[in-house]
């Protein structure tokens, strides 16, 4: 039998170390190798000792975030005549993450790869366009717009044993720096659907109506004379949040104030500028008609070094900082916290996920006055701070969430889904969502697991289907029901039997799934002096929950 197998190596039941493993029989495929941010050394790195009983073919790099990237020299150490293929703004994007990725860990003390293996894993990339087919390995694939970041890719693999789909980290949604991820306009079924799960258990707000709160609360403060610290991360946020300032302080939405750059934030900006071209068609039109600069105008400016740090974090005028990392957990954004944090005047607004473990979720979870554990800023360990400003969360994320995912997923109408990239509760509230007869599984690290429909779960649900009928029989061994509508009141009448007993209908509300198509939601309630049960049926698009 042909083999057509998975196996997450890092990235399965967490967010982090992302790394998989393709098993075909053509060859293996290796897609990303990032490390686990806020770990250091050996526990940052995906299982790559599962990578000895036979090298990959290639590897594909799906996007530049650390988490996907960072441990590429690492196996490029190891295999060094393999090719790394990704998008030509991954490519671009990924020097920076990996450079900078060096720089952090010889900082700590805990390097895990040198300057030599960096420059030999750059020349190893080979960029490649979105919806070029490649097949110089014997499997097949081809790149798609995933809307996560500029670069990013889903991947669709095809080998003589059958087709996946790797969503890769995925976002339905544009912003002013990327646009929305590419999705086929009719049904195209493969084998199997391999997806993140990051927001599995989470509906998100409406972007346009969070960052007009985003917007209302950097204003609020600035106004107030605080400082606003914007942890950020550095490669497709930072560019986004740059946007929707400097767009709110030209339309007079804001006030007039600094807005520093600082740490990685600042050269991936600038890397952006370069790939102007590659950057969504209104911002390049925007740039091209005001002929000024996309991301160093207006009131923008950059941190270059400690003297200029120091000038900012002691200023007693209203500014804002986006400074790297994200989580708080490393870069120069724990200097500002540590510094602003103490003071109510100030704020801190988190815009993007939360490790369980980061220094950002903790600070989430405080009450006002509470403290939270920062790095130092002699890089020794962690030591606490009080936090009596501002500390609000705000969801601008990169990420799908449910409903985009369900979308996504059914599009592909695949017999086997694995959900990856995610923490347990995400992942098993999105699999609870899934079309009851697909074959869902929820893969752990190390663990090989089969790409094409098992069975398992299909039959398991029949055998459970066919004992639900059986004693639904017992119980109304005849038992007739209409369904009719009544246009006059817009309501579905269901016509009962008089003698029914029992609990066939509860109260609350019922919901017919169907497997392609729209999701039907009927509401039942009983009518006064009636056997029927009507009510108003809502219809909501497909995918959404």
């Amino acid at each position: 039998m042909p083999e057509f197998s998975f196996t997450g190596l890092g990235g399965t039941d967490e967010v982090g170390a992302s790394s998989y493993l393709y098993r075909f029989s053509e060859g293996r495929l290796l897609i990303d190798a990032g490390l686990r941010p806020g770990q250091m050394g050996e526990a940052a790195l995906p299982r790559l000792d599962l990578l000895t009983e036979s090298p990959p073919a290639a590897i594909i790099l799906t996007h530049a975030h650390l988490d996907h990237v960072a441990a590429l020299p690492v196996v490029i150490r190891r295999f060094p005549k393999l090719k790394i293929y990704c998008t030509p703004a991954t490519a671009k994007l990924a020097s920076l993450t990996l450079m900078d990725t060096l720089k952090v860990t010889e900082s700590q003390g805990q390097p895990l790869f040198g300057l030599r293996d960096l420059q030999r894993t750059l020349k190893a990339i080979q960029p490649l366009p979105y919806f070029q087919r490649v097949n110089d390995h014997g499997f097949a694939f081809t790149f798609f717009p995933s809307g996560h970041l500029l670069g990013a890719a889903s991947v669709l693999l095809e080998s003589s044993a059958g087709t996946v789909f790797h969503t890769g980290d995925v976002s339905n949604v544009a912003t002013p720096v990327v646009d929305a991820a590419w999705m086929p306009e009719a049904v195209t079924p493969v084998d199997a659907v391999v997806s993140e799960a990051t927001y599995g258990d989470t509906l998100l707000p409406s972007r346009k109506e969070q960052v007009r709160t985003f917007v209302e609360a950097i204003g609020e403060t600035l106004r107030g004379g605080g400082k606003v610290l914007i942890p950020s991360f550095a490669l497709g946020r930072a560019q986004e949040i740059n946007q929707i300032l400097q767009t709110a302080m030209a339309g007079g939405l804001l006030p007039t104030a600094p807005i520093h750059l600082d740490g990685l934030t600042r050269g991936v900006t600038e890397a952006y500028e370069e790939m102007l071209p590659l950057l969504p068609e209104a911002l390049q039109n925007r740039a091209r008609v005001s002929k000024l600069s996309p991301f160093f105008a207006g009131t923008v400016q950059t941190v270059k070094d400690n003297k200029e740090r120091e000038r900012v974090l002691n200023s007693d005028r209203p500014a804002v900082v986006i400074a790297s990392s994200g989580m708080l957990h490393a870069g120069v954004s724990p200097l500002y916290a540590r510094a602003w944090l103490p003071d109510p005047t100030n704020a801190l607004f988190v815009v993007g996920y939360q490790d369980a473990e980061s220094p950002g979720r903790r600070l989430l979870e405080l009450q006002q006055g509470g403290e939270v554990m920062l790095p130092d800023p002699q890089g020794e360990g962690f030591s606490p701070v009080t936090a009596y400003s501002r500390v609000e969360r705000f969801y601008l994320s990169a990420h799908a969430d449910r409903g985009g995912l369900l979308g996504l997923i059914n599009r592909y109408d695949p017999g086997r889904v694995l959900l990856t990239h995610g923490e347990a509760a995400p992942r098993h509230s999105l699999k609870s969502f899934l079309d009851t007869k697909r074959d869902v599984g929820l893969p752990s690290a190390g663990e090989e697991v089969p790409l094409k429909d098992t069975g398992r779960r299909r039959g398991a649900f029949f055998k459970v289907s066919e004992k639900k009928l059986a004693a639904t029989k017992e119980r109304h061994r005849r038992m007739e029901v209409q369904l009719d509508y009544d246009p006059e009141h817009h309501v579905l009448v269901v016509n009962l039997p008089q003698e029914l007993e029992g609990d066939l209908f509860s109260s609350g509300n019922y919901t017919l799934e169907v497997v392609r198509g729209k999701l039907t939601r009927v509401k039942l309630t009983e009518r006064e002096g009636t056997g029927h049960l009507g009510g108003p049926t809502e219809v909501a698009e497909e995918g959404s929950p």
